[in-house]
């Protein structure tokens, strides 16, 4: 399964059209297990964000509420830190599910192609449609990436269904960048955070940053 961060492979025993049996293998190994060793415990919320650009903040706060429990304060973490760690992740979720659906996964089903005849008046869409014929015009196909190459996709929605598609697509990435922006805010960046630590995090809320 390509479309995520972190390959799996899927085994699936199939009779008559029913899934007798299946079994689920992660194969890729990474090795923070091993660099991790001899470091300050610490250091963890910081360097396991490294696993995943797409999801960091979720590797990094689970470090975070280890080392909570391990240094006895899982009890003790302010309000604002608990609310302001559930903010960070949260705004990660959304955009991490954002990238999953629409820019990982969409395009298998999705045929931007559908856009090249677009008669409406969706400035998206119209975008994109320029975009494409673009690499029409020039007859350099290498001009539709990320749409180009792509894999045989499994293209069974309407034209107008797909062409709604391709408009959420595009409007997926400034929703992505919002989402980004609100973990910013309160993590100090995106990706790879560094406000969420042991026993909260380092910012605050203020009325600047609330609004």
């Amino acid at each position: 399964i390509t479309r995520i961060e972190g390959h799996l492979k899927i085994e699936a025993t199939v009779d008559g059209g029913e899934v007798k049996d299946a079994k689920c293998v992660g194969t890729l190994f990474r090795g923070f297990e091993i660099f991790m060793k001899d470091r300050d415990p610490r250091d963890a919320v910081h360097i396991t964000q490294r696993i995943c650009g797409v999801c960091p903040t979720s590797h990094g706060t689970t470090a975070a509420l280890n080392l909570d429990s391990a240094f006895g304060v899982a009890d003790k973490i302010p309000n604002n830190g608990r609310i302001l760690r559930n903010l960070i992740q949260g705004a990660n979720y959304i955009a991490s599910h954002i990238v999953h659906f629409y820019h990982l996964a969409a395009l298998d089903y999705v045929d931007v192609t559908e856009v090249a005849d677009y008669d409406g008046t969706d400035p998206e869409l119209l975008k994109v449609k320029d975009f494409i014929s673009r690499a029409l015009a020039a007859g350099d196909m290498s001009m539709l990436a990320p749409f180009y190459p792509r894999y045989e996709g499994d293209y069974r929605l309407p034209k107008k269904v797909a062409q709604a598609a391709v408009a959420h697509y595009v409007e997926a990435l400034n929703m992505r960048r919002l989402a980004h922006e609100l973990s910013a805010i309160y993590s100090g960046r995106m990706p790879h955070s560094v406000a969420v630590v042991a026993g909260g995090v380092t910012s605050h809320p203020s009325i600047d940053s609330i609004s």
